[in-house]
């Protein structure tokens, strides 16, 4: 498989490397509180390791999907699977309610987060790109090749 760098993004890679590189916030309602209805990138991390990048069209509203639940969310759904050993099959609808989504909320307490503006026409190939090159635990090639593998029948 080919290692892709910054580099490859070309234009973008200033953008990415703002996006990953730079001081997060606490992924909380308390650090989240100030965010409005604008739309941009979200790069959730842990010790500097970013773990998703999301293209939201409301990052306030897809910030309080991360951390209370309650509607479907692929980032929580990903915690799920990938921290908690989730089955594929019914993460998602247990990633909202119930002891796994409590699980899960107080694992999300521990990320951070860093969001970045972005043109509306290109947030998802923006996100889709930048998910490879940082080779995210929850969307990156790795873990989607894991999943792929995880899935087959036994």
């Amino acid at each position: 498989m080919v290692n892709f760098t910054p580099a490859h993004l070309g234009k973008w890679e200033p953008l990415f490397t703002d996006l990953v590189d730079g001081e997060g916030s606490a992924l909380t309602e308390e650090g989240t509180w100030m965010l409005g209805e604008k739309p941009g990138l979200v790069c959730v991390f842990e010790d500097g390791e970013p773990l998703y990048i999301e293209a939201a069209a409301n990052i306030s509203k897809t910030l309080q999907c991360y951390i209370k639940g309650g509607s479907e969310c692929d980032f929580r759904t990903m915690v799920g699977i990938v921290e908690m050993g989730a089955s594929l099959k019914n993460a998602a609808q247990r990633a909202k309610s119930g002891p796994l989504a409590l699980r899960i909320s107080k694992r999300v307490e521990k990320f951070r987060y860093r969001v970045a503006p972005a043109p509306a026409k290109t947030m998802i190939q923006l996100a889709d790109a930048f998910n490879v090159v940082a080779d995210t635990r929850y969307a990156g090639p790795s873990a989607l090749a894991n999943r792929a593998l995880d899935a087959l029948p036994g």
